[in-house]
């Protein structure tokens, strides 16, 4: 995974060699046609090297930054090891799936309420049973053209030859990378106002780690961003997630990726709200953010905004899908991104039926890697002393997985990584066995803490 591992050389220098020797341990997980273990070491590899590069530019050479193998893969899969008081959380809804179209499969993506009634909007349905019959109907394009037209999320399910025909425009980088013009050197900035969440007390430990002192502010929802925001958490960063107060996160999401995280709902088209906002802005040195591309614009939090009202700022974005495609301003997840892009081709294969039916990766590893992508690109500009913009796609992402070669021994399972790698903590929602983030310091892991609340 050479582009993951080079994708900052340009910001630190030599951080490749760094990144390729992070996570230690040999073993063959994920049986699959597809790479999934090297873009899994290969983006955590990058983040912890770039945390290691922070420590180091800011004084803390003492830290060392390291991961597992074993508690990358139980990372990656975190959320099916997920338990709330002994129970499992529940996985796909059963309208987000592949479905057999007339002339091929759809994917679609229904597990939030808001994405599962434009779908069935779209189709002029009312139930989960009626889904297969409306979709049976329809070719897979026009089935996805009606449900992005009604907002909804969906794709036909096209091989890769088709996928990349389609692009308008060459692919830019894995992460693109523009460093800003502002010297933030020694790290975090001194004699920042202590406003809001800043004002109070940091997670317990916080002091400790290697990040301590770096603020963070997280726009992102579901899994990669959150993710990236997770990995900045264990380390030591005072990390602040906000949503919108109509659409929150999913009790079983929200525990999986906000560890250590201060989270707070804020309707941020309230002017008093807002105001709020940019007032821990004023404060903060890192953004995430991770919604449709444009839905930020109105609020002033596009990326050209940021950088002409928070020029300190080390802003990180997210897209599902590359700017420059044919579908650069739509919503999308990762198991939509693999449908669209050839992965779930690939992943396919015929039944005991003798009917062929899509496949997807083992785990969300599309939202992950581009999560510790996200995490990396921060660290690695904080640690060059300058702000700045970084992008990354889930597509982007898919590209450098299918350009990968194919590994050729599968000896493994994720399920070998068993219990192990989990902790147990005890929160307002109850017993909480959960996986944290693959990192440790100083060979040991950093405490875990419940999500916190603002």
């Amino acid at each position: 995974m050479d582009e993951i591992l080079t994708a900052l050389d340009g910001v630190v220098d030599g951080l490749h060699e760094r990144a390729g020797a992070v996570v230690t341990g040999r073993a063959d997980f994920w049986p699959g046609p597809m790479d999934v273990q090297g873009l899994a070491t290969s983006s955590v590899g990058l983040a912890a090297a770039s945390a290691q590069e922070f420590a180091r530019a800011t004084g803390r050479e003492t830290f060392h930054i390291g991961a597992r193998l074993p508690e990358v893969v139980a990372a990656f899969g975190s959320i099916t090891h997920l338990r709330i008081d002994g129970r499992p959380v529940p996985g796909f809804a059963p309208a987000s799936g592949f479905f057999p179209t007339a002339d091929g499969w759809l994917r679609t993506h229904a597990n939030y309420p808001h994405h599962r009634s434009r779908l069935f909007r779209a189709l002029r349905i009312d139930d989960d049973d009626a889904l297969p019959g409306a979709l049976a109907r329809l070719t897979s394009r026009d089935a996805e053209a009606r449900v992005v037209a009604a907002e909804g999320v969906a794709a036909a399910v096209v091989d890769e030859e088709t996928w990349r025909r389609g692009a308008t425009s060459a692919p830019g980088p894995w992460l693109a990378i523009s460093p800003g013009d502002v010297d933030v050197t020694g790290g975090p900035r001194a004699a920042r106002p202590a406003a809001g969440p800043w004002a109070a007390t940091s997670a317990p430990d916080a002091a400790e780690g290697p990040l301590n002192g770096v603020r963070v502010v997280s726009l992102t929802r579901v899994i990669a961003g959150p993710t990236g925001a997770k990995f900045l958490a264990a380390l030591g960063a005072d990390v602040l997630r906000i949503d919108p107060p109509v659409m929150p996160e999913s009790t079983g999401q929200h525990l999986d990726t906000d560890l250590g995280v201060r989270c707070a709902a804020r309707d941020l088209s309230d002017p008093r709200q807002a105001a709020e906002l940019t007032e821990v802005l004023a404060g903060a040195d890192v953004l995430f953010t991770g919604y449709r591309p444009g839905s930020l614009t109105a609020l002033g939090l596009d990326a050209a905004t940021v950088r002409e009202r928070f020029p300190h700022l080390v802003h990180v974005e997210l897209s599902a899908w590359e700017s420059a495609g044919p579908r650069g301003g739509r919503r999308g997840f990762d198991s939509i991104v693999q449908a669209a892009s050839g992965i779930a081709v690939r992943c396919g294969r015929t039944g005991d039926d003798g009917v062929w039916r899509p496949g997807a990766l083992p785990v969300q590893a599309l939202d992950h890697a581009t999560g510790y992508g996200m995490a990396a690109a921060a660290c690695a500009l904080l640690a060059a002393g300058t702000a700045g913009h970084a992008h990354l796609s889930l597509e982007r992402t898919a590209r450098v997985l299918l350009g990968a070669p194919v590994p050729s021994t599968h000896r493994g399972s994720e399920d070998a990584v068993g219990e192990a790698q989990t902790v147990l903590l005890r929160t307002g929602e109850g017993t909480v066995r959960c996986v944290p983030s693959p990192v440790r310091v100083d060979g040991r892991r950093p405490p875990v803490h419940p999500p916190l609340t603002w």
